[in-house]
């Protein structure tokens, strides 16, 4: 029991050095450097930052800071390390090899520059563009990271650097040279929503206008009155005018929040993926030469 708690205790420190980028025997955290890292992480979990703020919460749940700082902090820091999302990188040639010696950028900041571990990197929830380099050459990738996604592979083929060769001679012989491509994929269903409610939204628009045209010359809509002796039809007319006007108005607002909900819903939700291999193989006769494409497109 007792060399089980020593172990937890360890582990313990061990992380919190690792999280921090210093040595064990660092000088301990002090007390305003507690209060400060703990306001500054839930003003940086607030903003969505949730990697900066799970590093911050770390910072002041060390044994150094005050009890009720270092509770709140590590219990804000187990917290947001359930929300905290990771992505792996895997670059490859045309053969399918692995690259190691790639580059790799996370909007623009640089991550990683080699991949030989195949460790996970943090990433905050959200939009990301991941930009691959090797030997000057360059793969970006965007895609849509979400809430606690672990350790998502992220591939970039580099589709120049080994290409296949063709063997020349006869016809036929000769190896195919795949190209994956990535395609960004939206939810059937918010497609569906958001054009249903353009259309909702444009039948609404179109009562409503059928209806105020209903409306008589003699009755003023927004006073709702006629110029017109009482129990004349006009009365009823406008009644109708106005009703029909009303349910335009209604159904195009419910429409209207169909479409901007479905356009959300679409943009918010894509994901990227690769797309079906096309093909190129070359075709060489002894009185011709040509290429020869299969796959989707």
């Amino acid at each position: 029991m007792i060399a089980t708690r020593h172990a937890s205790l360890i582990g313990l420190a061990l992380t919190l050095a690792g999280a921090l980028g210093a040595p064990a025997r660092a000088d301990p955290i002090s007390k305003d450097q507690c209060v400060d890292a703990h306001g500054r992480g839930q003003d940086a979990r607030d903003s969505g930052k949730i990697t900066l703020a799970r590093k911050l919460f770390l910072q002041c749940a060390q044994p150094a800071c005050p009890a009720l700082v270092q509770g709140d902090c590590a219990r804000l820091a187990d917290d947001l390390s359930r929300q905290q999302s990771s992505l792996t990188f895997v670059a490859r040639d045309a053969q399918g090899t692995d690259l190691p010696d790639t580059t790799v950028y996370v909007d623009d900041l640089l991550v990683v520059t080699r991949l030989d571990d195949g460790k996970a990197h943090d990433v905050d929830p959200g939009r990301h563009t991941v930009r691959f380099t090797n030997n000057g050459k360059e793969q970006s990738v965007t895609l849509v990271v979400g809430a606690g996604e672990k350790a998502r592979s992220v591939v970039a083929t580099f589709g120049t650097v080994n290409p296949a060769s063709a063997a020349g001679g006869v016809a036929g012989a000769t190896s195919p040279a795949a190209q994956i491509e990535l395609k960004t994929v939206h939810p059937v269903g918010a497609r569906v929503v958001m054009f249903g409610g353009i259309g909702v939204a444009a039948v609404g628009t179109g009562l409503a206008i059928v209806g105020r045209s209903q409306v008589p010359k003699a009755c003023d809509y927004s006073s709702r009155t006629c110029n017109a002796p009482p129990g004349d039809p006009v009365f009823n007319d406008a009644q109708s005018g106005a009703r029909l006007y009303k349910i335009g108005l209604t159904t195009a607002a419910i429409g209207g929040v169909a479409a901007v909900g479905g356009a959300i819903w679409y943009f918010t939700n894509a994901h990227v993926e690769e797309d079906s291999a096309k093909v190129v193989m070359p075709i060489v006769s002894r009185t011709s030469a040509g290429l020869s494409v299969s796959g989707s497109f």
